[in-house]
């Protein structure tokens, strides 16, 4: 496979890549732009707007949303994971250049197998493994939101145990329950949501209006909405939280040590896993090597 020819079969599986990589993101991005946010106050944020009287825009956006889903609104995604990405279109920025850097490397592996082996993977061939490569890398940015997300829902939990044992020992000790949240303000994520729904509580907002803005910045985390439901009984009813508190507590430090306690095993596993490998592959090279040496020399081989 001469040079010439290795640069015209890049260029041409470069064009079709990206020709069917074009294709595939047409269906894989949702079609969001006729659509509107709409907030209800029970069920929370939907999506509405031009598709819901036109059934068969309606039905390519389900289906859009099926091959390619977002978990929803993008702008929620980026917010609840503390600007991971900037902005939307920095998130699709740097979707389109993993796609074409992905792209890329696929055709680069693709001709280097072609020349180490003398064999012609052709146009076809090339195209379809840059493609590929080129789906993976446009997957990849919304692969590394979602693990954003996830990691700041775990940093929050853990955050929680400690944060909730202060809450407690504060309105022990005499404090109003606006004033430990507030200073728990130093305590990570979870500290700055409780500064903030004090400091929303002081200009006299609803608490149901603070718990909506302090939820929309957090990953949706069931043990903090159960957090915000027993600050407002707290709030509107004026009840005794110190136990409550207390007990969310010794609950949250439970489960953050039985995930200490996984992940230890887990890593003891893996190490174990690691070492018989090493060990086994150690063993039959001591073993099997002077056998394969004897018979080699022996023209059996």
């Amino acid at each position: 496979m001469d040079l010439h020819f290795s640069l015209q079969i890049m260029l041409l599986s470069l064009l079709a890549g990206i020709g069917i990589f074009m294709i595939v993101a047409s269906f894989a991005v949702p079609l969001q732009s006729a659509a509107r946010r709409i907030r209800e106050e029970e069920t929370g944020p939907r999506i509405a707007g031009i598709a819901e009287g036109n059934i068969l825009r309606a039905i390519l956006i389900d289906i859009s949303r099926r091959v390619k889903p977002e978990g929803g609104d993008l702008e929620d995604k980026l917010r609840r994971s503390g600007g991971f990405y900037k902005s939307v279109a920095d998130f699709h920025a740097r979707r389109m250049l993993s796609a074409f850097v992905y792209m890329i490397l696929g055709i680069v592996i693709a001709v280097g197998i072609g020349i180490a082996l003398d064999i012609s993977l052709g146009v076809v061939g090339i195209s379809m493994l840059a493609t590929l490569m080129a789906v993976f890398g446009f997957m990849m940015p919304n692969r590394s939101l979602n693990s954003a997300i996830d990691k700041r829902r775990e940093r929050l939990k853990k955050e929680m145990g400690f944060g909730l044992d202060r809450i407690s020992l504060l309105l022990q000790s005499g404090a109003s329950l606006m004033e430990s949240l507030a200073h728990t303000g130093s305590m990570g994520i979870f500290g700055k949501a409780c500064a903030q729904i004090s400091a929303q509580a002081s200009t006299g907002r609803p608490i149901s209006d603070i718990n909506r803005s302090v939820r929309e910045d957090l990953p949706e985390t069931p043990e903090f909405d159960e957090f915000l439901q027993m600050v407002r009984i707290g709030m509107q009813k004026g009840q005794e939280m110190i136990d409550p508190f207390r007990e969310r507590a010794e609950i949250m430090r439970g489960k953050l040590k039985l995930n200490i306690i996984e992940a230890g095993q887990s890593a003891k596993i893996k190490v174990t896993l690691l070492t018989s490998g090493f060990i086994l592959l150690a063993s039959m090279i001591v073993t099997l090597g002077p056998v394969l040496i004897l018979l080699t020399q022996q023209g059996l081989f």
